[in-house]
């Protein structure tokens, strides 16, 4: 073989090698591979002193004067935000965008009426999601 056609080899071998170090490296990274998790997605009545929910359902009573989504989640990277969407026959009442503490942890949100009246008979439900990733769509109702 000739010196040029060794030459070409040992280039197109680094290239490969280091393609191969690169994906493996993105792979591993949190952002690259998409490890985020939220999990253990309820909604409540309330959350307790500790972050824990209390009431937990899918349907609820009329008379209900907030309703709060609560979840555990994991793997957060540093500045991770999650947006969660609530939605009253189908559509949009309330979005509120968070920052996620790094690691893991719970984060509870609360729909309530600005005037402290019940909410609503009807449909409804709540997503999350981070950039253009949906996590959950929880459904639920409020009724007699």
């Amino acid at each position: 073989m000739s010196r040029d056609g060794k030459l070409f080899l040992l280039l197109v071998g680094l290239a490969i090698f280091s393609l191969i170090a690169v994906s493996f490296g993105a792979i591993r990274s949190k952002k690259a591979a998409g490890s985020f998790e939220i999990h253990n997605i309820v909604l409540c009545d309330e959350v307790d002193g500790g972050i824990k929910p209390v009431g937990v359902g899918s349907s609820f009573s009329f008379g209900t004067r907030q309703l709060c989504l609560w979840f555990e989640y994991s793997r957060a990277g540093d500045g991770e935000n999650v947006r969660v969407r609530w939605y009253y026959k189908g559509r949009p009442i309330h979005s509120q965008a968070v920052v996620l503490d790094p690691g893991s942890g719970a984060k509870a949100f609360c729909l309530l009426l600005e005037d402290g009246s019940p909410l609503p008979k009807g449909s409804y439900s709540v997503r999350i999601s981070l950039f253009d990733r949906v996590f959950s769509d929880t459904f639920f109702e409020i009724s007699e």
